[in-house]
């Protein structure tokens, strides 16, 4: 469908629409969503229209209409599965991926398609997901409360001499992935045969739509900060952060160049160690070519990526979208970012939707801090590492071993 006149009207007569130039607000009564229509490049997309801040008591809570749209697609997945294995398996980007680790792929991409609510669901809580990995891996369960909703959970013992800050991803929507607490695991188990050994903490922050920016950034700095309370040297401290998460790391850098009144400050002896911001999420316009280019590669969806997004996006007030993309900033914003952290490594992947707004980040962060290095993994998808550790593969991918020996080096 085309659009060229300055605004638009949708008379099905099952749907409630609302006039506004360029743009319309209809309402699918089946998917219980609003969605947001606008002429893109020609061309109508269609985006999910936030709805007001929502109480978190309603977390993974489904009407019955969801539950059924959730059974439907459960049902059919196998199928589909099925299929894009079948088709996919043999793709040249697909060569080096045993057929676990592409029936994994397909699932989780298959997965991502679900609503919010859904994958809420689905997915539980942080605490809950934090509870099961602990008593899988017979680890200590150490949580730390750290005010304004926020929480740390330690995975192994908990350790004050080093420490790496772990903020997940999840595209502000959805708790971390208990893969990812199982590569981190994998990392300091690895870390430990090198003499090195590190308390690993990853943050629960409020998410979406129960809180909006800058809500997940206040927690954040609440984080670091209770870390530099307990004794944490700067320079003893690492942060991590894979695509939301890489973006909150940004946020962080931003928020100690320009603070905001409303976030607590942040107050450095000296830099931090290190940040490694893994297939970070550094726009949420989903507009470079790498979105279609490497749409149906990627574990993510262009249509996907696009909602959450624009999910996202509407909660950052216009003065503060720098926060959200930092591809956008001012060419001076980073000017001092050498003071905020001593080395900085951010990694992609080469099939990611991501992959563009990644190295143009790149190439902007690097302009202020000369010990940025960007590595793009060949044929790679959205944070791949992670994705080794999903049905446990026996051979991990390059950038697993590049993350120990990154961590190691700025821990010696």
């Amino acid at each position: 469908m085309r659009h060229s006149s300055e605004s638009l009207r949708y008379t099905h007569p099952y749907i409630k629409w609302r006039d506004r130039p360029r743009e319309i607000c209809f309402f699918f009564p089946l998917a219980e969503e609003r969605y947001k229509v606008t002429p893109s490049n020609g061309h109508i997309q269609a985006f999910p229209f936030p709805m007001a801040l929502q109480d978190k008591s309603q977390y993974g809570k489904l009407s019955l209409t969801q539950r059924l749209g959730l059974v439907g697609s459960l049902l059919s997945m196998p199928v589909k599965v099925l299929w894009s294995v079948l088709t996919t398996s043999h793709a040249s980007y697909n060569k080096d991926r045993t057929l676990k680790r592409i029936i994994g792929d397909t699932v989780l991409r298959n997965l991502t398609s679900l609503s919010t609510p859904q994958l809420q669901m689905l997915f539980g809580t942080d605490q809950q997901i934090y509870a099961t990995f602990t008593k899988s891996y017979k680890l200590p369960s150490t949580v730390d409360e750290l005010g304004d909703d926020a929480k740390l959970y330690w995975i192994g013992p908990k350790r004050t001499e080093r420490v790496m800050l772990f903020l997940h991803g999840g595209a502000f929507l959805l708790p971390a992935a208990d893969f990812s607490l199982r590569f981190w695991r994998y990392v300091q188990v690895e870390l430990e045969k090198k003499g090195v050994e590190v308390g690993f903490a990853y943050l629960e922050y409020t998410l979406a739509p129960y809180a909006a920016f800058p809500t997940p950034l206040k927690q954040a700095s609440l984080a670091v900060n209770f870390l530099l309370d307990a004794g944490v040297k700067p320079s003893n401290l690492q942060i991590a952060g894979d695509s939301a998460g890489g973006n909150l790391a940004i946020q962080l850098i931003s928020h100690i160049l320009h603070p905001l009144p409303s976030v607590p400050r942040i107050s450095l002896s000296s830099p931090i160690r290190g940040v490694y911001l893994i297939s970070p999420w550094t726009s949420l316009s989903a507009s470079s070519p790498s979105h279609k280019f490497n749409d149906g590669l990627d574990f993510l969806t262009f249509p996907t990526l696009s909602s959450w997004g624009a999910q996202i996006l509407e909660g950052f007030p216009t003065e503060h979208r720098v926060f959200a993309e930092a591809i956008t900033a001012p060419a001076d914003w980073f000017a001092g970012a050498e003071g905020v952290f001593q080395r900085v490594l951010v990694t992609a992947g080469g099939a990611e939707l991501l992959k563009d707004d990644i190295v143009a980040f790149h190439e902007v962060f690097k302009k202020h801090h000369s010990q940025t290095e960007l590595v793009v993994q060949p044929n790679g998808l959205h944070e791949d590492m992670f994705l080794d550790f999903m049905l446990g593969e026996e051979k991990v991918g390059s950038l697993t071993p590049l993350t120990v020996e990154w961590l190691a080096a700025g821990f010696s």
